[in-house]
């Protein structure tokens, strides 16, 4: 195994320095997704209906200014009085404070529990965005492999079908043998164009993912791994601390709890304190006494106790004892899922942990096998065609090694995702596995 990776260390490969690494996509996302960018607005507009609750328990100042001009058309009556057109000003300053709202402080408790909701939503997704960083620059290089493989077994099965050409051309071949080869390459070009299409298809999701086209990207190397014996036990112990699928349910049962206690307060009355200013100018004309000024201010204590509703309010707090009751019902359901995700994950990063000792193996026989073919084709005892089957199943080997280890630490990456251990640390180190 150590032969192999120091052979593979000295193969030429196709180095781009222009090619985007995997902190690149990394950076690209952060900026550039669309999902992320709206975590961050539901955040904001968690916040902003935070600070209209808080509002609720400041005093509430109008002012408000009224000018009217009356003409007085017809008037009839047998006092002395004899009213003429007039002129009438307004205005009126008014102060409320509430005094005792007692729902409002659920209420703020409730939006205060939304906005860590949304905190906990923008924290999960940045671990996600890191997650399928990696998932999506794996896929780019899994279908941009293939279709390097593809295009060599392609030239593999055209220097078969030329030589079976010739070969039926001379009577030395039956057709049934020509025909086969034939088919094979006609194959072969068809599975170029569905890995060529397959890595389109990748690019398009990962210009959804980041925003932006991806020219080219770093291959990746074969490494030595470190693989962790995990105890499922500690894992899911830890993951219901920590994962933050868990917070959101218990955060979603605090604010069910919270909003149950909302729609009850509102039962209680309300208590205000209301101050008014009142400035009236009223011309000749428009009173008995002539011209008239008045100034006139008053401070009223307003209480408001509710009676009935027609059963609003009685039916809006079973409706939040309901959605408490299904708030704790998902997160029964959430814990459940999460140990699902851990038995899953961690079964496959133990067996793909064994299926790549297993394809290094083949691997490292397989690159034994093309070097041998490499020094027999060059002493005249190997056939061109049969050193491109060797490089071909070394190839083959080599790109099923590098999947595997790619689907490997993609399961490491998971379990930390699951804990809520995942962070940018370790796209750099993946980053040190790509080749430069």
């Amino acid at each position: 195994m150590n032969k192999l990776f120091t052979l593979l260390a000295f193969l030429p490969f196709a180095i781009n320095v222009y090619a985007t690494d995997i902190i690149d996509l990394y950076d690209r996302a952060l900026k550039h997704n669309v999902d992320l960018s709206h975590k961050k607005i539901d955040l904001n507009i968690a916040n902003e209906v935070l600070k209209q609750t808080q509002s609720s328990t400041l005093p509430e100042i109008n002012f408000s200014a009224r000018m009217s001009e009356t003409t007085v058309e017809r008037y009839d009556s047998s006092g002395a009085y004899n009213p003429s057109n007039y002129d009438r000003d307004t205005y009126n300053l008014s102060i409320k404070q509430p005094l005792f709202y007692l729902y409002v402080f659920d209420e703020i408790k409730k939006s205060k529990g939304i906005l860590k909701e949304n905190e906990i939503r923008k924290d999960d997704l940045q671990n996600i965005i890191v997650l399928e960083t990696a998932r999506n620059y794996f896929n780019l290089i899994k279908q941009k492999n293939l279709v390097e493989l593809n295009q060599v077994k392609k030239e593999f099965n055209f220097s078969k079908y030329i030589a079976s050409k010739k070969l039926y051309a001379s009577g030395n071949i039956s057709i049934q043998e020509y025909e086969k080869h034939k088919n094979d390459y006609d194959i072969s070009l068809i599975d170029v164009n569905i890995s060529e299409d397959s890595l389109s298809e990748t690019k398009n999701e990962v210009y959804i993912f980041s925003g932006k086209e991806l020219n080219d990207i770093n291959d990746i190397k074969l490494v030595k791994l470190n693989h962790y014996s995990y105890k499922i036990q500690d894992l899911i112990q830890s993951a219901n601390i920590n994962n933050n699928s868990i917070k959101l349910a218990k955060q979603n049962i605090k604010i069910s709890r919270d909003d149950i206690a909302s729609q009850k307060s509102r039962h209680y009355p309300t208590l205000d304190l209301i101050a008014e200013y009142d400035y009236i100018d009223i011309t000749q004309g428009g009173s008995q006494f002539g011209a008239t000024t008045r100034e006139d201010s008053s401070i009223s204590l307003v209480l408001n106790f509710p009676i009935y509703n027609g059963g609003y309010q009685s039916s809006k707090t079973k409706e939040a004892r309901l959605k408490y009751k299904k708030a704790r019902l998902d997160y029964t359901n959430s814990r459940r899922s999460l140990r699902k995700d851990l038995i899953d994950t961690l079964n496959a990063y133990n067996t793909n942990k064994k299926r790549y000792d297993l394809s290094i193996q083949l691997t490292n026989t397989n690159l034994k096998v093309y070097e041998s073919a490499i020094l027999g084709n060059e002493k005249g005892i190997y056939t061109d065609t049969q050193l491109l089957e060797a490089r071909i199943k070394y190839q083959e080997s080599l790109f099923n090694s590098k999947n595997i280890m790619m689907d490997y630490i993609y399961s490491e990456m998971t379990l930390d995702y699951l804990r809520n251990v995942l962070n940018y640390s370790d796209l750099r180190k993946i980053n040190t596995y790509l080749v430069w």
